[in-house]
């Protein structure tokens, strides 16, 4: 299974890694940024930060082979600013940034590079609440696209003080987080042909799963749901899973779910609404 959890450090790199970093001094996104860079280096592929001002953030000499100077020159990393990347209107579309990322991460590959290695800060289309919905989209797309081994990595950092809300919503659909504790209750990521859910899920948090799997683009007939790391779902959190089973088309695959999990979903009656087939037997 691909990398995922709660960290304080950056984690080792890796061919699909999608990290949510939030940050309250801007010295600290330089540091991870930097590391996570370096990483990618190290793994040949060819890096690129996005985000006003983040470059700057960067020492010179930060990275290796020759710091950044020598890196931009050799074209080993790109530095974009956000009206570049986001087409230059102000509209914040998720096809758009699937396609860019796409085309992006296969010039990479095309030009020798083993991948393409993101640093990207984007609060502010996490602080506009009109933008926050498509922004939540992307990121799950885009974490579809990493798992599915396009070469495309990222670390999307984020400033505290956005709030918890904010913070909660973009955070639930990375596999690895470092971020106040609590944030996100749960996550929703991909790995190869499934969905893995993870954390726990409860009344207070289950209208934020239904609309984080409403825009699931892995919602296809055939699913494959993996409950293996689920901590805890209560009634709320299985009728949102039911519903959006019910909306699949076809029949949802169910991996590693608690015999409660399967208890439960016999009682409520769930059957009924939405066919699953459920895999395996966790204690």
């Amino acid at each position: 299974m691909r990398t995922h959890g709660r960290v304080v450090e950056v984690p080792e790199p890796g061919p699909a890694d999608h990290v949510c970093w939030v940050y309250d001094d801007p010295r600290d996104l330089a540091t991870a940024a930097a590391r996570f860079l370096a990483g990618g280096l190290a793994r040949g592929e060819r890096l690129m930060v996005v985000g006003d001002g983040m470059i700057e953030s960067l020492d010179r000499d930060t990275l290796p082979f020759g710091g950044t100077d020598t890196l931009l020159a050799t074209g080993a990393l790109q530095v974009l600013d956000h009206a570049t990347v986001y087409d230059g209107t102000g509209r914040f579309t998720p096809a758009q940034q699937l396609a860019f990322y796409d085309a992006a991460a296969r010039k990479a590959l095309d030009d020798g590079f083993t991948g393409l290695r993101v640093a990207a800060e984007v609060s502010a289309l996490a602080a506009d609440p009109v933008s926050r919905p498509a922004l939540v989209r992307w990121e799950h797309l885009a974490d579809d696209l990493m798992a599915s081994g396009s070469g495309f990595t990222a670390l999307c950092a984020y400033r505290a003080d956005l709030g918890r809300e904010a913070l909660t919503e973009v955070a639930s659909v990375h596999p690895v987080v470092r971020a106040p504790e609590g944030v996100p209750p749960f996550h929703v990521f991909h790995d190869r042909d499934r969905v893995v859910l993870t954390g726990s899920v409860d009344a207070f948090t289950a209208t934020r799963l239904s609309r984080v799997l409403a825009e699931s683009p892995a919602a296809r007939p055939s699913m494959v749901l993996d409950l293996g790391r689920l901590e805890f779902v209560d009634v709320a959190g299985c009728r949102v899973l039911a519903r959006w089973a019910q909306g699949l088309g076809g029949p949802l695959r169910v991996t590693g779910a608690s015999g409660l999990v399967q208890r439960m979903w016999r009682l409520l009656g769930l059957d009924a609404v939405a066919p699953v087939t459920f895999e395996g037997l966790r204690a």
